[in-house]
């Protein structure tokens, strides 16, 4: 287990349920808050805006290499649909005179290869890295996705569970996608939740949604209709739960 995956055991909360034996209904909720650094990696393919090509990968190299880690704590870091977030461990905290400083290169079979420096400073805690791959031999820029409509407030509650792990939930720290149910268009940035929850304006009443996480290198999806203005959901996350 890495030193990371090790603290976010840690930072584990235990919940016991009201019953007569005190040890039945044991919940650990894990907070994955303790990579409070992060970057969005949000890979796509340039000439219209779609998923990163097949095959595309991604490598880390730079000052600070070593201090990076996969939300989930893992080492191993590789897109999942384009998308991943990673961040410094626990044992890195940047300064205003001591940046984190990376430089991120995807490469795909078929595309220009891409080298992005990123840093990690003390005062932003977030951020999204947007890189649109362009084809060999084109001019042609990455197509610009405009933003999302606005519409008013909903908030929304997740709460990630693993079908074989029934004594943990996780609640996590995490960038969120999503697109209209029942459509081939490509998933949107939604916002960041802190501990599971986010509140967004891009949610229309009467529209039903697919929203996405990616965690551990795999994709996530729950759907749900919109028609109030606040939601607890369940996203089942797999074998996730095994990594504590």
């Amino acid at each position: 287990m890495s030193a990371v995956k090790k603290g976010i055991t840690v930072f584990c909360i235990l919940i016991i349920a009201a019953c007569k034996n005190p040890t039945e209904d044991l919940k650990m909720v894990i907070d994955t808050d303790i990579i409070k650094y992060t970057a969005l990696i949000h890979v796509t393919d340039g000439s219209n805006g779609g998923p990163a090509p097949a095959n595309t990968s991604i490598s880390i190299s730079g000052p600070a290499a070593s201090d990076i880690y996969e939300v989930s704590g893992k080492k191993e870091i590789r897109l999942s649909a384009g998308i991943v977030t990673i961040g410094l461990g626990p044992g890195r905290v940047p300064d205003r005179d001591n940046p984190a400083n990376i430089t991120v290169e995807i490469t795909a079979p078929g595309y220009n290869k891409v080298a992005k420096p990123v840093s990690f400073t003390a005062t932003n805690e977030q951020q999204i890295v947007n890189i649109g791959l362009i084809k060999t031999g084109s001019t042609t820029p990455p197509v610009v996705v405009p933003p999302p409509p606005v519409y008013n407030s909903v908030t929304l509650n997740f709460t990630g569970k693993c079908s074989n792990r029934s004594d943990i939930e996780i609640r996590p720290s995490i960038y969120v996608f999503f697109r209209k149910a029942g459509t081939n268009s490509a998933f949107q940035y939604l916002g960041y939740m802190n501990k599971g929850n986010i509140t967004t304006k891009y949610l229309a009443l009467g529209e039903t949604y697919e929203f996405q996480i990616a965690f551990g290198g795999e994709n996530y999806e729950v759907t749900q209709k919109i028609e109030m203005p606040n939601y607890s959901l369940t996203i089942d996350m797999g074998s996730a739960c095994d990594n504590y």
